[in-house]
């Protein structure tokens, strides 16, 4: 298990860096509108933000999936320790 998660580890770091040659070359600016601003990026450093905005939104969803099943995890153990204590006596 521990090879796997480091050739996942190797690939990701991998395709980052390919991913930052391509965006180093990529050196052309546009106009990004906010709600009350704007201003002018390069598409690579647009294209990162973007993507680290995606990650960590994927992140916080993922915790809190995974914080709900713990959740239900404690409340059915609980669940099942009050019913064994009442079939035992």
């Amino acid at each position: 298990m521990k090879l796997k998660g480091l050739l996942s580890l190797i690939a990701v770091l991998a395709l980052l860096i390919v991913g930052g040659f391509i965006g180093s070359q990529n050196t052309h600016s546009v106009m990004v509108n906010y709600l009350i601003a704007q201003s002018e990026l390069r598409v690579s450093l647009l294209m990162l933000i973007v993507f680290l905005c995606g990650v960590f939104v994927s992140i916080i969803m993922f915790s809190l999936y995974v914080l709900r099943l713990k959740w239900r995890v404690v409340s059915l153990e609980r669940q099942l320790k009050k019913s064994n204590r009442v079939e035992s006596a």
